[in-house]
């Protein structure tokens, strides 16, 4: 019967504690009107380039989580690469220019490789924002394209972030980053 008694009593404590916790942390909160609607940021006009930076300023350490919207966005430079044909005798590389892999260098062959988290993968990827089977790089009708397997955080070319690349033709200097910035980076080179 005692254990019962203290079991109860220090069940009670920790009720006791959170609602406390929570009285504190509603009171350090500032009361919003839930009446009135909220007010409209005033746009004041830049009159100096000093005066035109953000209030929060870009970050470029950021990690940026993207889920794929429906449909997937086209990249703004597909038309560009759609020429980018392989000269003969030439070999296509994945190069890691970022992350874990960094200076590891990856031949793509006609048949192509995968990249992703699976071990099953030509390139493994241990970022959490790498799906198990994220992209397929591969040489079709001699170009270099690069296709997203449909993944979770898609698959981002050059400093294009906001753009998804569904499929695209890639160009020698190209850099791709899996499921976002600041993982893994590859670029893409001829030899």
């Amino acid at each position: 019967m005692q254990k019962y008694f203290v079991f109860w009593g220090l069940f009670a404590l920790v009720m006791l504690g959170i609602a406390a916790q929570l009285i504190h942390n509603r009171k350090r909160r500032p009361q919003q009107r839930p009446t009135q609607p909220a007010e409209q940021p005033r746009v004041i006009p830049a009159t100096n380039p000093a005066s035109n930076l953000k209030e929060n300023p870009f970050d470029p350490t950021a990690t940026r989580i993207h889920f794929r919207p429906a449909p997937a966005v086209s990249h703004l430079a597909t038309e560009a690469h759609a020429d980018t044909v392989l000269p003969a005798g030439v070999t296509a590389t994945l190069v890691c220019v970022g992350g874990p892999l960094k200076g590891r260098t990856f031949r793509i062959t006609e048949t192509g490789i995968k990249v992703g988290r699976d071990a099953g993968n030509d390139i493994v990827l241990s970022d959490h924002r790498v799906s198990q089977h994220h992209a397929w790089l591969g040489i079709v009708d001699r170009k270099v394209t690069l296709r997203d397997l449909d993944s979770t955080n898609g698959t981002f070319l050059n400093a294009h972030l906001d753009a998804l690349v569904q499929e695209v033709v890639l160009s020698p200097g190209d850099t791709i980053f899996f499921g976002g910035h600041g993982g893994d980076q590859f670029r893409f080179m001829v030899h």
